[in-house]
């Protein structure tokens, strides 16, 4: 599913539709954020208004309602702020919620060679820091933003009618400020892009180092990868440290500008006082509007380093989003082939990289029914094999059918749900067996009971043993009853003993299914009716 228009339309732009669902919230915090605007325009006119009125009138009571008045405002404007933030972080944790949600189905559509060159820790850093990025940038900037001009424009409006003679004095800090946001504006992003790219880089290091540390343990490598880990570390200390200067002397030098302008406003005041050019109230009044200036000037420039981060996040974002796998459903799909399933590879060429072909014309016919032993030598393609059947990479020439149908016309579910697969890899995912075994109770503790893993159905997946989990791994792909087996090294995981118990289940339950088992140890294959051998890229004679 894809956001928003496409073409020359932002992408920032694209993601902020995820908000339409929650429009109410967004409507009720906007409100709230005008509104405190304008009640903190009202506070500064009110104690003007008592100082020039009730003060030399020696109105007593109307400098009561006046203390009233102010105190209304101000405990009205905390809770305007409060309903406002409230709303609009609900709605940007709502709305990137369900961004992060589609993103990572998205991720689930894109085909294994995809993967192959974009590693596990750079995609968690893509959905989970770049989402972060655009929440804080829609929360606390984007729907924001309108009380911020409210309180800018209101602010100069205010000094217009209530004090003109001051207001060219309080006014005289926007330029300074303005020409301060533009040398920022400039400066600034290039800096923390770069911090963005190194933390990226870092973040995806980790994530592939944590995964990987019992082989940088037995391979004596963690010195290595401790080097290799500071490195990147020192990169992004090195890059954050100069980024960070940036604002430092921005807000140092916003500071600088407001202190002068209080002073020029509270000197040139007394000035135009003294002349009977200015009341006492207006000062007060301009005072109180320089500081408040100054509050939307700072989040503005807090935005725009936002707003840089979240415009690179949402290009990634978004060119995930709209990536187009090479592996899709066909637009009209074949209905399952009513066959018996026999398999058929045909002219096979498929390569990893260009010019180095893994298959090279490859044939080979597994009639229906048939136990089918793949052997060869590591990289000669027998996994290959299993991920050409399922769809996971297509040749790139020549086709592969079952029961005369090629399996891209097939749709891609109806194709994996008929097909059992045992991957090389053992894969186990959180959370209980069952719900390792796809959530049928029946179902599950059929398959358990075949491949003789006696395990209660809520027990925890990852507190079984490597053994146990290849046994779960062979009952998750028995549970659906498949046609075709596909067992890419089922039995590597468990013991002797258990690899011949293993066996024997397998050639029971392979009665009448077409199996493809590929396997190094001989053990596995001793049931197997026919055993083929990949050498150079066909089927050995």
């Amino acid at each position: 599913m894809r956001f928003g228009y496409q073409g020359a339309v932002s992408p920032l732009v694209r993601l902020a539709t995820a908000f339409r669902s929650h429009l109410p919230r967004v409507i009720t915090g906007a409100t709230a954020s005008l509104l405190a605007s304008g009640l903190a325009l009202t506070g500064p006119w009110l104690v003007a208004q008592a100082i020039d009125v009730d003060v030399p009138a020696g109105d007593l009571a109307g400098l009561e309602r006046r203390a009233i008045a102010i105190l209304a405002v101000v405990l009205g404007g905390l809770l305007a702020t409060w309903v406002a933030r409230a709303q609009l972080e609900t709605a940007a944790q709502l709305a990137l919620a369900d961004v992060r949600v589609r993103l990572f189905d998205r991720l689930l559509t894109f085909e294994a060679g995809w993967h192959d060159h974009n590693p596990a820790g750079k995609l968690v850093s893509r959905i989970q820091g770049d989402t972060e990025a655009l929440r804080v940038l829609f929360s606390e900037v984007l729907l924001a933003l309108p009380g911020d001009l409210v309180l800018l424009f209101g602010t100069a409006a205010v000094l217009a009618i209530e004090a003109p003679p001051i207001a060219p004095v309080v006014l005289a800090v926007l330029p300074p400020w303005l020409l301060l946001l533009w040398l920022f504006r400039r400066l600034a992003p290039p800096r923390f892009e770069a911090v963005r790219t190194a933390n990226a880089e870092l973040t995806g290091w980790i994530a592939e180092l944590v995964r990987a540390l019992p082989v940088l343990w037995v391979a004596d490598r963690t010195g290595w990868a401790a080097d290799r880990s500071e490195s990147l570390a020192a990169e992004v200390r090195s890059r954050a440290a100069y980024a960070e200067l940036q604002p430092v002397w921005y807000f140092n030098a916003l500071t600088a500008v407001r202190t002068l302008g209080l002073v020029a406003t509270l000197g040139l005041g007394a000035a135009a006082v003294a002349r009977g050019e200015a009341t006492p109230g207006m000062i007060v009044l301009g005072l109180g509007y320089v500081r408040q200036l100054f509050a939307p000037i700072q989040r503005l420039s807090i935005h725009l380093s936002t707003l840089e981060r979240a415009r690179v996040a949402a290009s990634r974002v978004v060119e995930l989003l709209d990536r187009t796998p090479t592996i899709r459903d066909p637009l009209v799909p074949a209905p399952w082939p009513a066959g018996a399933g026999e398999i058929r590879f045909e002219g096979v060429t498929f390569a990893y990289e260009p010019g180095q072909p893994v298959f090279s014309d490859l044939d080979l016919v597994v009639p229906p029914g048939e136990r089918l032993g793949v052997v060869g030598a590591t990289g000669a393609g027998k996994s290959t094999l299993a991920s050409l059947l399922l769809r996971f990479r297509d040749p790139d020439r020549g086709r592969v059918t079952i029961d005369g149908c090629p399996v891209d016309r097939l749709a891609l579910a109806d194709l994996r749900r008929s097909v059992g697969y045992v991957p090389q890899d053992v894969v186990v995912f959180p959370g209980t067996v069952l719900e390792n075994l796809g959530g049928d109770a029946e179902a599950a503790a059929r398959a358990l009971v075949r491949v003789g893993l006696p395990v209660a159905l809520d027990r925890s997946a990852t507190e079984l043993s490597r053994g146990e989990r290849q046994l779960l791994t062979v009952a998750r792909a028995l549970v659906g009853d498949p046609r075709i087996l596909v067992l890419d090294e089922a039995t590597a995981a468990v013991d002797p003993g258990a690899e011949a118990r293993l066996a024997a289940v397998l050639q029971e339950v392979a009665g009448g299914r077409t199996t493809l088992a590929i396997a190094h140890r001989p053990g596995a294959l001793a049931h197997a009716d026919r055993v083929v051998v990949i050498a150079g890229g066909r089927v050995a004679p």
